[in-house]
């Protein structure tokens, strides 16, 4: 059973280090624009599934974002550091993995779709993004969510 719109980051707040608070809830943080998905007790398919970073718009200078996608038992991942698996980072190849930098989200380059694929037998994902400082970094609209069916092969 999946969560009805598999919506980890929803696109609706600027991301920013002030905005970069992960969720903690299968309920949509409106001051964040994100979310836990519950993919329902025994984790994801035998083929696993898809995360999607889509960056819509170009990053403010030196800007760095630090992604990856987090899987738990436990709804409120923050209440323990174990028990949390991580299961992939997002990157773009001209930077050390898991990390984009600004120069690799420009004007000329967006949007960009940054795809990870992973499998877990845990119940909860969520996406965890950190922007360096705090309001003067900003990758704006950014959204994250689950794809069940990319990559499928006929």
């Amino acid at each position: 059973m999946f969560d009805a719109e598999l919506v980890l980051i929803d696109g609706t707040i600027n991301l920013t280090g002030n905005t970069d608070t992960p969720a903690t809830s299968t309920t949509v943080n409106a001051t964040y624009g994100c979310a836990v998905v519950d993919i329902g007790a025994g984790g994801t398919p035998a083929d696993g599934l898809v995360a999607v970073l889509m960056l819509p718009t170009a990053a403010v200078a030196l800007s760095t974002l630090t992604g990856f996608i987090e899987a738990s038992d436990t709804e409120d991942m923050t209440a323990t550091t174990t028990g949390i698996t991580e299961l992939g980072k997002f990157g773009i190849a001209n930077a050390t993995k898991g990390i984009i930098v600004a120069t690799e989200v420009t004007a000329a380059k967006v949007p960009i779709f940054v795809i990870l694929r992973f499998s877990t037998d845990k119940r909860y994902i969520r996406a965890n993004l950190t922007v360096n400082g705090t309001t003067e970094y900003n990758f704006y609209k950014v959204k994250c969510y689950l794809e069940p069916y990319a990559f499928r092969t006929m």
